[in-house]
């Protein structure tokens, strides 16, 4: 019997804790360590199984009080100890093991796994190096062993050499050992955060284990076979890191890419669900509608039980303008998984068609006496994506009655009303969507309307709420220019183009509207200095006329004319 498989029966996880992969994002975690279990035969009898540890560890001690040279003796005790996590005594027996044999690698190797245990990493190193020169197999796991070790003593540069120089050792085939070593530095280079060695990494070594799960499932019954979960755990991996890239290129409106990568991931991984609909999305979102329905296609002949599918094929069929056959593959969706959504999609579709009596039905599925607010709420919005504003607006007023703390439920209200120009009864709802769910853009749309509604307090308290929030809000800063002008507030309003200018740049809109600021404050050479840095971006009529208007307050009846002229011949186009 190898005492090493004992050890690592009795106490999981003495140093194997420190393998198990971190995700990246939602990576797939094996167990790192599948060597066989079996039970251990050591030097006492027991033909019956019926000692306990405390009997046996007694009769160990006897028995080494007899012969303190009993090498196997010692490290039996030492396992017994740490059995019970006695993890100092059971030290103390595994040196006494090799002080009586110390050619022997398991002694080592448990020694240094119960100097791991009691924190004392660095000792830990010596013990797995010296296991490594005398395990008779050559000790195939002692650059993990020896790199976890190194990774809790702090020393991770050498761990990250411990595990790279392992996995060349046993390349190109790497086999269960070497996959282990793999997710171990994999962990290592999540945990301290380079992503570009975990990408690296896993792109290199996702071929291998792939041809490794080809050639285990071929056998049967792979999960029982060793390396297995491990390289499963690999590929998973490195699939998920392919579907994160593949949205972020989407996000970039980069979707040849992404289709790229959801195909690979497919061909790797054809058992995963999500990878197919995906790909239809990023056809469609390019035209291939033909390449979207062979993807469609393929989904509904792997996974013909799961939404996604049949949400795929819907899409794919919406783009054929199919719509009866969209309507019969949401419907097969939905009765899988009852998705708002879906009953919305539904709904719009039989609008489409003009079937009104099913669209009633899925879009007001759930709206009698005492519907759920979210349901409700869904029901509005698929009325606003309709552009039905007015129909949209007392199914909101229900929600926000119902579920006043539901944010979406006031900034849909306050969106509506703002649609449908009811701006001064859109304030209350912004107010309340301000106060849940404080925002610059929703102090600003606040300000908008009340600015609408001629409620300018309102609308200049809005807008500096928005510029307190985010003081680089350009278009908070101009509105509350604007409206320091219409109030009268002249003086306020140079000011704030001022703070405007430095904030986005000159612009012909800030000097512009500065200059009738100064017009208005009697402040006359400042005007014309305003009105002709405005000139330096664009001529218009407006300016010209302004211009002369300064020079009229002046007296300069000369310079009046000739700009009014400049005017007329501008708006003539001359």
């Amino acid at each position: 019997m190898n005492i090493r498989t004992f050890f690592n029966f009795v106490v999981p996880g003495l140093l194997l804790a420190s393998l198990v992969v971190t995700p990246v994002q939602a990576q797939d975690n094996a167990e790192p360590d599948t060597v066989e279990h079996e039970m251990i035969k050591i030097s006492y009898p027991d033909e019956d199984g019926t000692l306990t540890t405390d009997e046996k560890i007694s009769m160990l001690n006897e028995k080494l009080n007899r012969d303190p040279a009993d090498a196997k003796s010692w490290n039996d005790l030492g396992v017994l100890y740490a059995s019970q996590e006695r993890f100092d005594v059971a030290r103390d027996a595994f040196i006494r093991a090799i002080q009586a044999d110390h050619t022997n690698g398991d002694f080592h190797r448990n020694l240094g796994m119960a100097f791991s245990k009691l924190g004392m990493h660095e000792m830990a190193v010596t013990e797995f190096d010296a296991y490594r020169k005398f395990d008779a197999m050559g000790g195939r796991d002692y650059w993990r062993l020896i790199g976890g070790a190194q990774v809790q003593a702090g020393m991770i540069d050498d761990a990250r050499a411990t595990f790279t120089d392992g996995i060349t050792a046993m390349e190109p085939d790497l086999g269960p050992e070497g996959f282990r070593l793999v997710l171990a530095l994999n962990q290592l280079e999540v945990e301290k955060g380079t992503e570009e060695a975990v990408r690296a990494l896993l792109e290199k070594y996702t071929p291998p284990a792939a041809a490794f799960i080809h050639a285990t499932e071929a056998q049967g019954d792979p999960e029982a076979q060793d390396g297995y979960l491990e390289a499963r755990s690999i590929v998973h991996n490195r699939i998920q890191q392919m579907v994160d890239d593949g949205k972020l290129m989407e996000q970039s409106g980069l979707d040849a890419e992404a289709a790229k990568l959801y195909k690979s991931a497919y061909e790797m991984a054809p058992d995963r669900d999500d990878l197919l609909p995906r790909l239809v999305d990023v056809y469609i979102k390019q035209g291939m509608v033909l390449d979207a329905g062979v993807a469609a296609r393929l989904a509904r002949a792997d996974h013909p039980d799961k939404a996604g599918t049949w949400i795929a094929t819907g899409k794919v069929h919406e783009q054929n303008k199919k719509l009866e056959e969209a309507v019969a593959a949401y419907e097969k969706a939905y009765e899988i998984e009852k998705i708002d959504d879906l009953r919305v999609a539904i709904g719009n579709l039989y609008m489409r068609i003009g079937n009104d009596k099913e669209a009633s039905k899925w879009l007001k599925a759930g709206l009698g006496e005492g519907a759920k607010p979210e349901v409700v709420y869904n029901y509005a919005v698929s009325l606003m994506r309709e552009k039905k504003y007015h129909a949209a607006i007392p199914s909101l007023r229900t929600v926000t009655r119902d579920l006043p703390e539901m944010f979406q439920g006031w900034l849909a209200l306050a969106q509506c009303l703002q649609m449908t120009k009811q701006y001064s009864q859109a304030i209350e709802p912004y107010e309340k969507a301000l106060e849940l769910n404080p925002d610059a853009k929703l102090a600003f749309h606040l300000g908008r309307v009340s600015m609408k509604s001629k409620q300018y307090d309102k609308s200049i308290a809005a807008y500096q709420k928005a510029l307190e929030m985010d003081p680089t809000y350009v278009k908070a800063r101009y509105n509350l220019s604007l409206t320091y002008m219409d109030t009268g507030r002249y003086e306020e309003a140079v000011e704030s183009f001022d703070k405007m200018i430095e904030l986005d740049g000159e612009s012909y809109r800030a000097y512009y509207s500065q200059g009738l600021s100064y017009y208005y404050l009697g402040r006359y050479d400042e005007a014309l200095e305003a009105f002709d840095m405005a000139m330096e971006f664009k001529e218009t009529v407006n300016l010209f006329n302004n211009i002369g208007l300064v020079y009229d307050k002046l007296g300069d009846k000369k310079q009046t004319a000739e700009w009014y002229k400049k005017a007329q011949a501008l708006k003539d186009g001359k």
